[in-house]
């Protein structure tokens, strides 16, 4: 687990400004690797007088340098590395061959890396015993093919002096592990936090206001968009090859597809599918408890963390580490229940109980660590500081599950929303804008989030997704940033099928491209990283998801239990109390929390001039008869504060 930083020169020559900026960058990102660092430069910059003084102040065991006569294509990578396998010096990247043609940089964790070593035989020539190695070696085996063959968590860039100087970067499947770039006609700057890239003194910080449209709408911001107007995420699945013919991006892996091909291994009954379904879970939790270091796991007290500490304990020798987060508000805590998977596994149990005066207090810190807005990652950032003085440097998360197990109730009722949509397609334009009004005034009035069915005045099948996961409906983005109704359009979102079965698998594969992507795991991502703690998520093995997703509907769902192919793949170990109780997000009482602060949270909103003034009060005053949920004034006190701290001043040790 690490942070990578670089600037591939397309044309011109690595100057001394560019060596500054991957240091910044680095410093930055000093957080996601404390352990260890390293700093790959070309020999032309070496030799410049300005850059040889800058690095004459960094101790030399640290950098590496590379053959190079010719001004560009040319690179500087750097790396911040928190040592998980193989924490010795042999460790260290950027990582280079013997003949110092390819070098490497990972962030993340390829969990297979034993299995491509054995493939590719001759164990003599490894210098370390690291999956980065393993990843820069395949490239000698496999060329640019590697990629498919990798299982895990990961973000890479790769660079080749010959046969011509090239920049590859690559993101995994899910998009666990994040990859953020800048490119234009001289050069591609990149890093693995938006912050890093914003800081590095090469970018312009405009804000993208199609990043905070989208934010309001959805919460998170939608990938590839971010707040800096010229920064982007690369996309999960995808590799980008940089070269002296400029930056181009390509898909090497696509969900649809990959289910497609699963589905054509046969069919299974649901006893074989239960049975291996089991079999793809054990091995996933086998290769992600694969660590130099102590793994402990987040145990909320649902079934999807508690499927993860049974799977984990019955593959252990010793008692696993768990953490929960606890509240004196017994309808927000789950403690409870926490504690029955605990001692049905006996594992080594820690509760981290939080009260509104330290989750507030340590907001300033937690919006640092933000990266992007989102209306989630407290907690995670709570329970990952409690990770890290529990000297916990990995942990299991069963962030993933729901999605590919079909656990969120749209899901399971996407045929209601089939005949919401159908009926609103009906209805002549007129009578769905009148509809779209009355559900934008009213529908809070009836009930919280109702107000959302104004999406459905396009009745798409991207109208179907926000009105189960928007967060403001559309007049009311309008409102809050002043625009007029022809001024804003909705982020684009690609849509569902309009039948039952197609709509749920549709939605399904949504919420991992959006709701996952851009929310949960870039949360889980950047909070616990925050910590200097790797975060890894089991369910989310793509052996396991495309099998999974491939199965039948009636598999996953029997109207009785949430996702029974789940329990049924955990033989009954999850007791029933876990399971049979309504649902409960991992979340904190900021209904509560909320407004005994709401007086200086407003306030903090109305400093933030790209909102009007009027539409941030409604909102707040909504919230206070009860008529809005707390992630929609909550969001507008993140977006304030996380804007603000995206352009603070440059602060760098180097």
């Amino acid at each position: 687990m690490c942070g990578i930083a670089g600037v591939f020169r397309i044309t011109g020559s690595v100057a001394v400004e560019d060596v500054s900026a991957v240091l910044r960058m680095l410093d930055v990102q000093r957080h996601r690797g404390p352990d260890d660092w390293g700093l790959l430069v070309p020999s032309t910059a070496v030799r410049e007088p300005d850059t040889r003084a800058l690095l004459s102040r960094l101790d030399p065991d640290h950098i590496r340098t590379y053959d190079s006569e010719v001004r560009a294509p040319a690179i500087v990578l750097g790396s911040r590395r928190l040592s998980i396998i193989d924490r010795s010096p042999h460790g260290r990247m950027p990582m280079g061959t013997d003949d110092g043609r390819r070098w490497v940089a990972l962030n993340g964790e390829i969990y297979n890396y034993r299995e491509l070593r054995s493939e590719m035989g001759d164990a003599a020539a490894f210098r370390s015993g690291t999956d980065s190695e393993a990843l820069l070696r395949g490239f000698d085996v496999w060329g640019d093919e590697v990629p498919e063959r990798l299982r895990g968590m990961f973000a890479f860039a790769l660079f080749e002096t010959a046969p011509r100087p090239r920049l590859l970067l690559g993101r995994d499947r899910f998009g666990i592990k994040p990859l953020y770039t800048l490119a234009d006609r001289a050069r591609v700057v990149f890093a693995s936090e938006v912050g890093a890239v914003a800081r590095s003194g090469l970018v312009p910080m405009e804000t993208n206001p199609e990043a905070l449209r989208g934010f309001l709408e959805l919460g998170s911001v939608p990938a590839p968009s971010t707040t800096v107007r010229d920064v982007h995420a690369l996309p999960p699945g995808h590799i980008a090859h940089v070269d002296a013919a400029g930056f181009r991006v390509a898909r090497y892996w696509h969900l649809g597809e990959a289910v497609a091909a699963a589905r054509e291994s046969g069919p299974l009954t649901r006893a074989q599918a239960v049975g291996a379904t089991r079999a793809l879970l054990e091995e996933s939790v086998r290769l992600h408890l694969i660590a130099d270091v102590p793994v402990g796991a987040f145990l909320s007290g649902g079934i999807d963390s508690a499927g993860i500490v049974a799977l984990a304990s019955s593959l252990l020798d010793r008692p696993l580490t768990t953490l929960t987060v606890t509240f004196d508000d017994a309808r927000a805590s789950e403690a409870r229940y926490a504690r029955l998977v605990a001692d049905r596994f006996g594992t080594d149990h820690r509760d981290v109980h939080l009260d509104a005066a330290e989750v507030f207090g340590a907001l300033p810190r937690i919006f640092a660590a933000m990266d992007q807005p989102t209306v989630d990652g407290v907690n995670t950032w709570c329970v990952s500081r409690a990770a890290r003085e529990a000297d916990l440097p990995v942990v299991l998360s069963g962030v993933g599950a729901d999605e590919v197990f079909w656990g969120y109730r749209h899901t399971r009722q996407a045929s209601t929303l089939v005949r919401a949509r159908r009926l609103m397609a009906s209805l002549p334009a007129s009578g769905r804008r009148r509809l779209a009004r009355f559900a934008a005034a009213a529908g809070p009035m009836i009930r919280p989030g109702l107000d959302r069915v104004a999406y459905l005045e396009a009745p798409t099948p991207a109208g179907v997704y926000r009105l189960v996961r928007g967060l403001f409906p559309p007049a009311e983005v309008r409102a809050l940033l002043g625009f007029s109704p022809d001024e804003i359009e909705t982020v684009p979102v690609a849509g569902p099928q309009d039948d039952g079965e197609g709509m749920r698998e549709a939605l399904a594969a949504l919420d991992i491209r959006h709701y996952l992507a851009d929310q949960l795991l870039r949360d889980g991502d950047v909070m616990s990283m925050a910590h200097s703690v790797e975060m890894r998520v089991p369910y989310l093995d793509h052996c396991l998801v495309e099998r999974v997703l491939s199965l039948p509907p009636h598999f996953k769902l029997d109207g009785m239990r949430p996702k029974p192919l789940l329990l049924d793949a955990l033989d009954g170990e999850i007791p029933r109390a876990v399971w049979d109780r309504p649902k409960m997000g991992f979340t904190f009482p900021m209904t509560r929390w909320m407004r005994a602060r709401a007086p200086e949270l407003r306030a903090a909103c109305h400093e933030d001039k790209r909102l009007d003034r009027r539409a941030v009060d409604r909102v707040w005053d909504g919230f206070g008869r009860g008529r809005h949920h707390w992630s929609r004034p909550w969001a507008l006190y993140v977006l304030s504060q996380v804007e603000a701290g995206m352009k603070g001043s440059i602060s760098c040790a180097w």
